[in-house]
């Protein structure tokens, strides 16, 4: 019995079992026929998963299918997959191999820029932390006494400071109002980030589903859904990190300190010392 048969009557015993029990073959048949159809099959596979949403298996599927015959949209598939588990090494290098298994793709820019996104990410999780130093203790400043006002001879009277009310209408901009326009302004941007993402996962669902190995003119289609998905997550990538820079200026007006604030440190009972904040929103 020959090799190429050998390998045939492997691929029909592994197909006639359940998929969730099948192991990607460790041999690879030396004929092209055979290859192939183990690579579309195993491809097949990895689009079922997708669609029932196992990742998991999805990315077992499709590197198995990518093992016997490299092609462009498996490992555009496991770059996808890879980054919306948290792999990103995996992506960087799916992504990579996409780029050079098509070089003449339309969103090959595209991918650069997904590229490098993946790569500052990826130096940010393994970027050491330098621990913090302690902080130094700091001395509670001293109290004056209130003002003293004389009022008639033998006795006094300690009176509060008065305020003057062209001096409190002076005191600049309602930084509340600001806040809540920062706040405002991160909800709407947040909604539309999810909105987006969302639309940008249908697409890239459409173009997983559009294109099939078996008949070339689904090629050209599914690279515009491809690219169309890409530039709406990225589209959603930038709402998001608008919506954040958007909460973080209105937590900003709600700490900033105003002439009526008070910030002091007061130490406890058990040692030690607390900070106190306090004033007009």
């Amino acid at each position: 019995m020959t090799m190429r048969a050998v390998a045939t009557a492997l691929a029909v015993v592994l197909s006639a079992g359940p998929v969730l029990a099948e192991e990607c073959p460790e041999e690879v048949p030396e004929g092209s026929v055979d290859r192939r159809a183990l690579a579309k099959k195993w491809f097949s596979t990895g689009e079922e998963a997708t669609r029932n949403n196992d990742d998991v298996a999805a990315l077992k599927a499709y590197q198995c299918s990518l093992k016997f015959i490299p092609h462009a949209f498996t490992a555009f598939n496991i770059a996808q997959i890879s980054e919306r588990v948290g792999d990103l090494e995996l992506a960087v290098a799916s992504y990579k191999q996409y780029l050079i298994l098509a070089p003449d793709a339309k969103d090959a820019d595209v991918v650069r820029l997904k590229i490098d996104a993946l790569k500052q990410r990826l130096a940010a999780v393994q970027r050491p932390t330098r621990p913090a130093a302690p902080a130094e203790p700091v001395e509670p400043p001293p109290v004056e006494p209130p003002p003293v006002v004389q009022d008639q001879p033998g006795t006094t009277e300690a009176r509060p400071p008065t305020e003057d009310v062209s001096e409190r209408q002076s005191r600049g901009p309602n930084y509340r109002t600001w806040a809540w326009v920062s706040y405002g302004s991160a909800a709407a941007f947040l909604v539309g980030a999810i909105i987006t993402n969302r639309v940008a996962q249908s697409k890239m669902d459409t173009c997983n589903s559009t294109f099939k190995w078996d008949d070339p003119s689904t090629r050209s289609p599914a690279e515009s859904a491809c690219a169309s998905a890409s530039a709406l997550a990225y589209t959603s990538y930038v709402f998001f990190g608008v919506a954040g820079v958007a909460a973080a200026v209105g937590t900003v007006f709600v700490l900033r300190p105003t002439e009526d604030s008070e910030v002091a440190m007061a130490p406890l009972p058990e040692g030690g010392l607390a900070l106190r904040w306090g004033g007009r929103f």
